[in-house]
């Protein structure tokens, strides 16, 4: 699946440290989120894209409405021609 992550938010973990949630849209126009926590071996993959915007991924698993964490992200560097 392909989506566009839109943002991420810091939040405070009821079990100690930080996670984020990412926000993403579907090309579909359906949104999505997931959480993010650096202690769990996934995070590495999405360590990258916190703080950015507007990024488009692909690579997604959906699974009951929510971007699976344990989705192997994969940025799209798309071609605008100028001037189109």
């Amino acid at each position: 699946m392909r989506a566009t992550l839109l943002k991420t938010q810091e939040g405070t973990s009821k079990y100690g440290g930080k996670f984020y949630y990412a926000f993403f849209k579907s090309e579909s126009g359906k949104s999505y989120r997931s959480c993010l926590y650096p202690n769990c071996g996934n995070f590495k993959r999405w360590a990258g894209f916190i703080g950015r915007k507007e990024v488009i991924l692909d690579n997604l698993v959906e699974k009951e409405n929510i971007i699976d964490a344990d989705s192997f992200p994969k940025e799209v560097k798309e071609f605008i021609p100028i001037g189109t």
